[in-house]
């Protein structure tokens, strides 16, 4: 897929993004250890159906705003994607969100639902019910990265390529890390930047005190319906832990299993998860 590189220039952030196609839009926002350009199979097929895909990158990872990154937490990455949404169109737009993403979409979608048509997550169950995943020794045994992502140092020396493409492979079976995950990746800057994420997890003093008062909102269910994708055959977060997803979706929405896919289902099963997300959006 060719995309063109773009800056929606926002009130809080001239936001670098990866586009293509003409027609209503798309914005698909990546994961970790993750880059926009993942979308490409999946933006071919929505932009073969009329759509344009807007990727943008988080927050920090990419040059133009790695210095840019004074807070990691949840809600920044949520308030960055209702800047976008509003800057690229005066009308709601449709969301997709994909692992980090996901976050942001559902986030997005429960804080400013005047800005969301319609939202699809991927690979990771919506915020509301996300928490009740750590009760499982397994799961915590799967999540030993964001663990590990909190030890000063340490993290900093076990970031690397080989690590980035054992949680390739083991994630989505026989999938290998893209040249330009390794590439973007490569930069330390961005390497920090993506720890800050996960130590926001747990570090407050990562949190913007100015958006506090959004806390509580954006971890009640999103009054918009979404669509939960999950890979049948996802080594980072199982199945099984979709199964109390219900409670945390509006009435219409739906959890579907995508039969062969693993965590990266945009690039493990495009075909499968453009003809849901094309009839989601109508």
């Amino acid at each position: 897929m060719r995309f063109d590189e773009i800056v929606i220039r926002t009130e809080r952030l001239d936001v670098p993004a990866l586009a293509a196609g003409d027609g209503p839009i798309v914005v698909c926002w990546h994961g970790f250890p993750d880059h926009p350009a993942s979308f490409g199979p999946l933006a071919e097929r929505l932009v073969a159906a009329g759509r344009r895909v807007v990727a943008p990158f988080l927050r920090g990872h990419h040059t133009s705003t790695v210095d840019a990154m004074p807070f990691g937490d949840g809600l920044t990455l949520a308030a960055d994607a209702a800047a976008v949404n509003a800057a690229l169109s005066g009308e709601p737009l449709d969301v997709i969100g994909h692992d980090i993403g996901a976050g942001v979409a559902g986030r997005l979608a429960a804080t400013r639902p005047d800005l969301v048509r319609r939202v699809i997550t991927m690979s990771v169950p919506p915020p509301a019910t996300l928490r009740r995943i750590f009760d499982e020794p397994e799961q915590q045994q799967r999540f030993f990265y964001l663990f590990l992502f909190q030890v000063p140092g340490v993290a900093e020396e076990l970031l690397n390529d080989k690590l980035i493409s054992y949680l390739w492979r083991t994630w989505s079976p026989g999938l290998e890390v893209p040249a330009h995950v390794t590439e973007m990746y490569a930069d330390p800057a961005i390497r920090a930047n993506a720890l800050k994420l996960y130590r926001a997890n747990f570090d407050r003093s990562l949190h913007d005190p100015a958006l506090a008062g959004l806390a509580p909102l954006a971890e009640k269910p999103a009054e918009i319906p979404m669509l939960v994708l999950a890979g049948a055959d996802d080594g980072c977060i199982t199945p099984d832990n979709y199964a109390g997803a219900a409670t945390g979706l509006a009435p219409g929405s739906r959890v579907e299993v995508v039969a062969g896919g693993g965590h990266f289902l945009q690039l493990d099963r495009p075909d499968e998860v453009a003809a849901l997300a094309l009839d989601w959006f109508r």
